[in-house]
């Protein structure tokens, strides 16, 4: 039986009081739509219209409240049952652009299907594999789950667009206050005030934002001629699809490395509700990846981006106090109804990068207390040291000095776009080359 965690307020199956667990599912759906910009990235990049954008964006809304849901279910073969909300996942975001430049978007959507069969047959032999993840692995990943998402939260919080830009003062003022708000309301506040934070900062963000100018009138102009109601979908050709034999491989790394940081997320959701966590429960892990691996073929079906487990959510989870995942029942059944509200959705759309910022590093600094935790619970032996090292030095020269990797080979160049998934891949490798034994481990 799970021990209670110390922090955690509602937890797991206890379910909070509606109120709680609506403003709670509202943040969530503040994170959730962060990664929308993928959809329009990606219709942009093949010249397509705007309405097409809209279209992509909210079948994409729609897969990603599936995922979110059936996460929390945890019926059968299918859920983890923890709160684990999905969003539009960056990892597909290269391959797709590539399917969608040589096949347009049919091809795109057939591929997308093909990662999700992928992912499912990957779910049904990763019980099987619980030797590839001790505390070393574990705690590495967890630890990897939140330096990734460092470089985004920081360039958000500095108001910085691409490489080269210069530090924007009032973006990063504005950042500083939301910070500081969401710091002290979780510090020195008790009860909903402490559980409403994430709400409250964004709205005190939003305000600041177009008091000094970095949200304009036309940004608001677009939330007033949005409609509150339309059907998702008008503007491309559901249901139809195509493959090609050239991209089979590049999307099945892909969908396994993207496999890979769902599992990182799953652990982390894992070990976060459990006082007691000692190693990875692979059963519930491999039904977690079932239940993604439905959202990810959803979303291909359905004529969206693939999706993916969000980190920062679970962040969040972590840094509320809040794991329930009632929460994650509300907050997917609310993303899929808010497919059909452009008005809302256009709201999430124009966001300040501020907000953004500040939440991303309040939600991470949890994400990096927790790795550290699971590495820091057993004795760190010599050969745990390079596992742990070397994992960490290769996972973070990703984001540190992306450049060397940029002449790798196609096939393989997918493992080393991501932090978390070289710093897992290899963690995993030098854990089986050192052989720690579980005498090590313990």
């Amino acid at each position: 039986m799970s021990k209670r965690p110390d922090g955690i307020l509602y937890w797991v199956d206890e379910k909070p009081p509606w109120g709680v667990t609506l403003v709670m599912a509202l943040q969530h759906c503040v994170l959730m739509a962060s990664s929308l910009m993928l959809p329009v990235v990606i219709v942009q990049e093949i010249g397509g219209s705007m309405t097409q954008a809209a279209a992509v964006v909210g079948m994409s809304m729609i897969a990603v409240g599936i995922g979110t849901l059936l996460q929390a279910i945890n019926k059968g073969p299918i859920g983890s049952g923890y709160l684990c909300p999905n969003l539009c996942g960056p990892s597909y975001l290269a391959v797709s652009v590539q399917a969608a430049w040589l096949g347009g978007l049919p091809l795109m959507h057939g591929m997308i299907m093909l990662a999700g069969v992928f992912e499912a047959l990957l779910s049904r032999v990763i019980g099987h594999l619980r030797f590839l993840f001790p505390n070393s692995v574990t705690g590495v990943v967890v630890l990897m789950v939140g330096v990734a998402l460092v470089p985004l939260g920081t360039s958000k919080f500095l108001g910085i667009g691409f490489s080269g830009d210069p530090i924007d003062p009032i973006n990063t003022g504005i950042a500083s206050l939301t910070l500081l708000l969401l710091i002290g309301l979780n510090l020195w506040t008790k009860g909903r005030l402490r559980l409403y934070n994430i709400l409250i900062s964004l709205v005190v963000a939003y305000l600041l934002s177009s008091l000094l100018g970095i949200l304009d009138q036309s940004d608001w102009q677009q939330v007033w001629q949005a409609p509150w109601l339309a059907l998702p979908g008008q503007g491309i050709e559901l249901f139809h699809f195509a493959f090609d034999w050239s991209l089979v491989l590049p999307f099945l790394i892909v969908s396994l490395c993207a496999s890979l940081k769902s599992l990182g997320n799953l652990i982390t959701c894992q070990s976060i509700n459990d006082a007691d966590w000692q190693q990875a429960d692979m059963k519930n892990l491999g039904k977690g990846l079932f239940a993604d691996s439905i959202a990810v073929f959803s979303s291909g079906a359905l004529g969206g981006v693939a999706v993916d487990t969000s980190s920062s959510n679970i962040g969040l989870s972590a840094a509320s106090g809040v794991t329930s995942r009632w929460v994650g029942l509300v907050a997917g059944s609310l993303f899929i109804v808010l497919a059909f509200c452009p008005k809302l959705t256009m709201l999430f759309s124009i966001m300040p990068p501020a907000a953004m910022g500040a939440i991303l590093l309040y939600v991470t600094s949890f994400m990096i207390a927790a790795g550290l935790k699971i590495l820091l619970s057993t004795p760190m032996t010599p050969r745990k040291t390079f596992v742990v090292g070397i994992a960490l030095i290769f996972g973070l020269s990703v984001d540190i000095l992306p450049q060397m990797y940029t002449q790798l080979h196609p096939w393989i160049k997918p493992v080393f776009t991501s932090s978390l998934t070289l710093a897992t891949v290899l963690a995993i490798l030098l854990h089986q080359l050192f052989r720690i034994g579980a005498k090590d481990e313990d």
